[in-house]
């Protein structure tokens, strides 16, 4: 778990179907809030 202040991993996520991005091109040095939304035509 990631405590408050901690900087995050330097890992990849999707901004949108056809564009990965890496986590600290998004911050800078504001913060950032990650959404995790299940994909309407998934099973769950």
């Amino acid at each position: 778990m990631i405590a408050v202040g901690e900087p995050v991993p330097d890992v990849r996520v999707w901004r949108s179907t056809s564009e990965a991005v890496h986590l600290r091109e998004l911050g800078g040095e504001s913060g950032s809030l990650l959404l995790f939304y299940l994909f309407d035509w998934s099973s769950t």
